[in-house]
């Protein structure tokens, strides 16, 4: 097991959060896309030994009966966990070891906002596998359970 020494700055986001949206918007048009619809599901779960996991997916989905159901399962959902370190006021990096997309393994840097039980986690401008490529940020709202 490897444990990390949490930076106290990431302390208060220990535990677990339920996801309340997630939005993206593309850089180049502005426009908005939730991603897994208006009511999506999953968590964010912060362990004190410094692993992240997250686990999103679209509310109501059906139990795939062919290869293209199950291709649409795949884009109703992210998950992703790796080590996260704290790099500055109001960030994070995260070394993403394991991912539902390829292309989020490797480090992740994500901008973050604690307002009381509510947790705003953002990433930089960049390319995204959710955008098709096309350049974008996304935002992930959760609030705290327990």
């Amino acid at each position: 097991m490897v444990v990390v020494d949490l930076d106290p700055e990431l302390i208060p986001l220990v535990g677990s959060w339920r996801l309340v949206s997630m939005v993206g918007r593309y850089s180049d048009t502005g426009e908005s896309v939730n991603f897994l619809g208006a009511r999506p599901e999953g968590r964010m779960v912060l362990e004190p030994g410094g692993r992240i996991m997250f686990l999103l997916a679209k509310a109501d989905r059906r139990s795939p009966e062919s290869a293209a159901d199950r291709a649409v399962l795949f884009d109703a959902m992210a998950a992703y966990s790796g080590l996260v370190r704290w790099s500055g006021k109001g960030e994070f990096i995260i070394a993403v070891d394991v991912s539902w997309h390829p292309g989020w393994n490797g480090e992740q840097r994500r901008f973050f906002s604690l307002i009381g039980d509510r947790l705003i986690v953002r990433t930089p401008e960049q390319p995204s596998p959710r955008l098709d490529g096309r350049v974008g940020v996304g935002e992930v709202v959760f609030e705290r359970e327990g």
